[in-house]
Parts: C-alpha cells; structure tokens; sequence
C-alpha cells in the first residue's frame, strides 16, 4: 500500500506509531492510514476495481487519483526531532508502513553504530521528501550513505525517493541494498515490494512479500498485503484472498483502507458483489477521508448498481 508521500508538518514520516515519542500521540497511530506506499498501492487496486465504472465518472477518478497521488497530502506526521530520543527505532518513522512496535524495538548492532551526521542527513532527506523535494531529499540520503555505507534505512529512503521520480531499476537496487546490508531488515523487503507493485511487476512484488514474510514479524499486516495485491494481479483469487484476510485478521484496528478495496476487488472478481459491498460500508464507517469516502462512494454504487441487474 504509488504514492506521493509525505503530510503536513515537517515530519519524518507517513505514520505516527503510538507512545514512541512526544510528537507522536497515541490516538494518531490508526488514523494515519493514508501512508506513503499503501497510498498508492491502494489508488492504483482502487483504479483497477473501478476500470469498468462509466467513462465520464473514470475521468473523474483518474484526476482524483493524480491529485491525491502526487500532492503530498496526508495526515499529520512527526517532526524529525522525534529521532533524537531513539534514532534507531525511530528512523523508520519516515517510512510510509506503520510498522509494529514489537518489530521496531529490536534493532541490529550496525544501525546502532550509525554516526550521528549521517542521521543528520537521513532527517533532513526525510524532512525534504515530506515536502516532496525529491532531488534535495536524493541527495541528503546519498549524503547520509556516503558517510555511512552500511547504513540500512537511508538506502530504504533513498529507494522510495527514487522511485517517486520515476527511477524504478535504480529505486529497486536501493532496497535491495539494504536487505544485503541486513537480511532481517524489514523495510528492505516491503520497499522492494513497493516499487514492484508501482511498476506492476507483480512476480517481484510476490517474491519480495514472500521474503518479508520469512521474517515472521509479528504485527506487520505489509508482508500480507503486497502477496495479496501481487496474487490479485496473477489471477490466483484463491491465494490473494487468503492473503488479504490475514492481513486484515493483523489490522484490528482498521487502520489501513487500503485493505478493504482491495478485498471488495476480490470479492468482486468472486463474483460475490454483496461482501465486496460489505469492505467498502465499513471503510466509510471507519475512514473519513474526502478522497477515500468519494471513491469508495463510487465503487460502492457500481457494485450496487451491477447486484441489483443479477
């Protein structure tokens, strides 16, 4: 769950997991369900959902898609002060995935050893991506490695960054960098999976997902996600739903939209129109976004319309 990415504020990141530090309420960690990857994950499975919805009203979608896309708009994140009071961990607050906190407390001795200006360039990438100043935020992340070559996350950001203008070989080459840097890192693999599915490589966002999986983080609907988006886009509805169903099972909260467009997809291709109805009502019980609530509202009257001429 491609995405523009950053909200408002001069944060350091697309979510704001609870507790991690002062800036970062508790009520705030699931309402930050537009994140940068999933934002567009989730824009792109909507579009597919919608591609037969009448041409006039695809017109409409499309330009929504490209606005809320590309403008940065997203809800409130944290300031990149937040890193100070435990940079490690919350170094990955920039990244567009509201990772668990059990996962985030467990940090590798070499992002321990990362030197404090490199973490100083990785913020001020961070800070420049939130604005989406995509070539100032290159360079501090290729900053932040040349004074620290080992250093995991800022080759994560410095791949998303990438891939926001369009680098899709070079933004997949970052990501994998890092899971060579360290093979338990997480975000290596969903970055991975990210620009696979932006470029609709579905084979590579399934084995990315995959390895993400065989870390058996506990919390992380992500790894789930992706597998589920990826088996969509190969025509295995029975291993996609799976899939989706298992992250959802993660996402008590319903924290993520993303999740129930894609389920009513697959339902929708089940031919099972009134479960696919039942995902998109409990987005909008659960989610208020202007953006969201209209193409869901959309989808939602073209499942209606297509269950009531069965």
């Amino acid at each position: 769950m491609k995405a523009t990415r950053k909200p408002p504020g001069s944060p350091c990141s697309n979510m704001m997991p609870p507790q991690r530090n002062s800036c970062a309420p508790k009520q705030d960690r699931h309402s930050l369900s537009a994140v940068l990857s999933w934002k567009h994950v989730l824009l792109f499975a909507l579009a597919m959902a919608v591609s037969v919805i009448p041409c006039c009203a695809q017109k409409n979608i499309a330009a929504a898609l490209n606005a809320y896309g590309r403008a940065g708009k997203y809800p409130d994140r944290v300031h990149s002060s937040a890193l100070d009071t435990n940079p490690a961990a919350n170094e990955e607050m920039c990244f567009p995935w509201n990772l668990s906190e059990v996962r985030a407390t467990t940090v590798s001795v070499t992002r321990l050893k990362v030197p404090s200006q490199a973490r100083r360039e990785y913020e001020k990438a961070c800070d420049a991506s939130y604005k989406n100043n995509f070539e100032e935020a290159e360079q501090h992340a290729r900053s932040a490695i040349e004074k620290f070559q080992d250093y995991s996350a800022a080759w994560v950001m410095l791949g998303l960054i990438l891939e926001e203008q369009h680098k899709a070989q070079v933004a997949h080459d970052a990501c994998s960098h890092a899971a060579t840097i360290d093979a338990t890192y997480l975000p290596a693999y969903l970055c991975a999976a990210e620009v696979s599915v932006r470029n609709q490589e579905w084979q590579g966002a399934l084995s990315s997902a995959d390895l993400a999986l065989s870390l058996k983080s506990q919390g992380d609907a992500y790894p789930n996600y992706y597998r589920a988006t990826a088996y969509l886009h190969m025509n295995n509805l029975v291993e996609a739903k799976k899939s989706a169903l298992q992250a959802a099972e993660i996402d008590v909260n319903h924290s993520e939209p993303s999740l129930y467009f894609l389920l009513a997809k697959i339902y929708e291709r089940e031919g099972d129109d009134a479960s696919a109805i039942a995902q998109l009502q409990q987005l909008l019980k659960h989610h208020t976004d202007r953006l969201q609530e209209n193409m869901a509202k959309q989808y939602l009257a073209k499942l209606e319309s297509q269950q009531s001429t069965k």
